[in-house]
């Protein structure tokens, strides 16, 4: 028997301009539209990773749209479980600050400070880390009644899950796909009764 698989896939392109600036204290408003923004279906994902859709045995996703829409997408005929466990640390957004920026940079600036222990509103790092603890642990389960699970979620929920699943025993990268419809690989070779 195959060693079965678990896929995590970065989510596809949103159509949403992140190329515009804004003050400090719109990112939230920025991440709220980024966050209803419909998959761009001019950016599609390779033929790989659409195999690898279609021999999974059960396709997850986050509860974000980017998320489910992004499965549904890969595989259009396959039932999908969404579930917010898989979705992505949200970004601090506690800025007061009137200063015109690109939102990449105030995003980053957001992700920086919260790696750093600031989480004002959302979940700190460490529970973020706990929280793909039990998603690896989840994902695990379901490999094991399942089969081969593709997960369609976000860049660094993934990384985080990933961690947790290379400590678990799955083999496959270190390092996280940045790209849009980049994906990682995890095989685990299961012990066989005597």
């Amino acid at each position: 028997m195959d060693s079965p698989r678990i896929v995590l896939v970065r989510h596809g392109r949103p159509e949403w301009n992140t190329g515009v600036w804004i003050r400090g204290h719109e990112l939230a408003g920025h991440i709220r539209g980024r966050d209803l923004a419909p998959i761009d279906p001019t950016f599609p994902p390779s033929d790989e990773l659409k195999e690898l859709a279609r021999t999974s045995d059960l396709i997850v996703a986050s509860t974000l749209r980017r998320s489910y829409e992004s499965a549904e997408l890969l595989a259009p005929d396959a039932p999908i479980t969404v579930d917010a466990l898989f979705r992505e640390v949200f970004t601090p957004t506690a800025f007061t600050s009137g200063v015109r920026l690109p939102a990449k940079l105030w995003g980053g600036m957001a992700r920086l400070r919260w790696l750093a222990g600031w989480s004002p509103g959302v979940e700190s790092y460490r529970e973020a880390k706990l929280r793909a603890d039990q998603a690896a642990t989840t994902l695990d389960a379901l490999s094991e009644q399942r089969g081969n699970v593709l997960l369609a979620a976000h860049g660094i929920m993934n990384g985080l899950i990933a961690r947790s699943l290379r400590k678990n025993g799955w083999k496959g990268p270190f390092l996280r796909g940045r790209r849009y419809w980049s994906f990682m690989i995890y095989e685990k070779s299961r012990s066989v009764g005597r």
